[in-house]
């Protein structure tokens, strides 16, 4: 069966849909402020999970605020984990979330 993402940015969120259905197997939430986007949640229904349909979601979103030319902030731990396994994408990450800017934020505060 074939499954589809679709950016829905009336609702802040991009789906997965499985064969011609309109049936929703799994979101990605967002909420947007200003240039950056906040990637808050991901979730694939329970019996659809360990097939690669959240990193799937999290590409499609990251792609779509690359190209919209918007940062982002993976408050969602399942994104986080998975920039850091696609370094390509740690250049989307908002400054304040960038591995330099936490060092030196580390090291001016034992200053």
């Amino acid at each position: 069966m074939t499954t589809t993402v679709t950016h829905r940015p009336a609702e802040s969120r991009f789906v997965i849909t499985e064969g011609d259905s309109d049936t929703v197997i799994g979101e990605l939430t967002y909420e947007t402020h200003g240039s950056t986007a906040d990637l808050q949640h991901t979730e694939v229904d329970p019996d659809r999970r360990h097939h690669g349909l959240g990193a799937r979601l999290a590409e499609e979103a990251l792609r779509t605020f690359r190209a919209d030319k918007m940062r982002v902030r993976p408050s969602c731990p399942f994104v986080a984990q998975y920039i850091q396994d696609h370094p390509e994408y740690a250049n989307l990450l908002e400054p304040s979330l960038v591995a330099e800017d936490v060092e030196e934020e580390t090291a001016d505060s034992h200053r």
